[in-house]
């Protein structure tokens, strides 16, 4: 069996023709996957650069794409290896090809300078790579009793199906670049991230006010997105649930408080959920990226001291300064400390009460966000 190695010129249909065997059987020659995620698969250099393949005997018999994503932390950034499309051939399972796979692509996101890695899978399976649960979204139940009818007034509002048109994109764009847990959106990205199957986009410009609402048609009926004019958004949503006579939707929001207030009064019950897996690629980097957040909240909770973390699997460590105190040091296994810097839970209550977790329980875990449209 030959090593992985990066997808080569004039292999995309064959990739994409694999990876419909694999996830969307007897659906091949169709390029499923290509149309539901055309922000990740395009034949050009930039995007099928980012698929390794793995062959044996020249036959095509694993691949796994890692897509970057820009992921915003109020201040700072972190690039993300989006892990997607774990393929392995049907009648190759259980030869370790998945284990090859992955082993390769956290080698090479390390080289490629990425401090995380992200992805949707099973945590059993992805666990003992070292990705684990973590991150945060909330997820909203809206009925027809809690958002109340549409008013004469919503009805008449214009509301359009998506277009392309530069005006329009350049509206969304604009959108979501205050919200300060998000992923980074390229203008290139905009219409490939709109535009897509399993999708509907409605928009509505009213005067100088626009807003738009994404249904996911996909993976059942769910708004995956909402912005704007919050005003505006409620009412398209108001008037998509009269016309459709839905009895309940689900919206997605991140752990943003104008999102969270945008749709909170209007819902008639919500739960808190992790938003994916995450696996820590270079720990020190990854504190060298977040000194400057995590520094200016030390100091507006009068937080000090010097935490040496260690991560131990891997070998890794870093140093976290936070200004004058003692040192502390943190050991914790791969898993461990992706709950601790992006885990859901307080760490008070996953690590207890030592002195070193009180005080750091105060700036984190952080809510990493991935938005649904931006998922690989």
């Amino acid at each position: 069996m030959d090593v992985p190695r990066l997808a080569q010129k004039g292999e995309f249909v064959e990739i994409m023709n694999f990876i419909d065997l694999v996830f969307r059987p007897g659906q091949a020659g169709r390029l499923i996957m290509q149309r539901q995620y055309p922000h990740l698969f395009q034949n050009k250099a930039q995007y099928w650069q980012r698929i390794t393949t793995l062959r044996d005997g020249g036959e095509l018999v694993g691949c796994l794409g890692i897509h970057p994503v820009d992921l915003r932390f109020e201040e700072v950034q972190l690039r993300a290896g989006g892990i997607g499309q774990v393929a392995t051939h049907p009648q190759r399972r259980g030869e370790g090809i998945m284990g090859t796979m992955l082993n390769d692509a956290i080698a090479r996101m390390y080289k490629a300078g990425y401090s995380i890695s992200i992805l949707g899978g099973d945590r059993q399976r992805y666990g003992w790579f070292g990705w684990e649960n973590g991150g945060v979204r909330q997820v909203y139940q809206v009925t027809p009793r809690s958002l109340g009818k549409a008013a004469a007034i919503e009805r008449r509002l214009p509301l359009k199906r998506l277009d392309t048109s530069a005006a329009t994109m350049g509206k969304l764009h604009q959108c979501t670049l205050h919200h300060p847990y998000w992923a980074l959106r390229p203008k290139r990205e905009i219409v490939p991230l709109f535009k897509r199957n399993g999708r509907e986009v409605w928009i509505c410009q009213a005067g100088r006010r626009f807003a738009y609402v994404v249904l996911n048609n996909r993976t059942g009926l769910g708004v995956d997105e909402m912005g704007g004019d919050a005003d505006l958004a409620v009412s398209i949503l108001r008037v998509l649930m009269g016309r459709r006579r839905w009895q309940n939707i689900s919206v997605v929001t991140g752990p943003n408080t104008d999102q969270i207030d945008l749709i909170r009064p209007f819902a008639a019950g919500w739960n808190r959920q992790c938003d994916g897996m995450i696996k820590i690629i270079n720990l020190p980097l990854l504190l060298e990226q977040l000194t400057p957040l995590l520094k200016r909240r030390a100091k507006a909770a009068g937080i000090g001291g010097r935490y040496r973390f260690a991560m131990e699997e891997s070998g890794q460590s870093g140093l976290l300064e936070l200004g004058k105190g003692k040192t502390n040091n943190i050991s914790l296994n791969a898993r461990d400390m992706v709950s601790f810097f992006f885990g859901i839970d307080p760490l008070t209550e996953v690590f207890g009460q030592m002195n070193s977790v009180d005080k750091l329980s105060h700036l984190l875990p952080l809510p990493l966000f991935v938005p649904p449209l931006n998922h690989v």
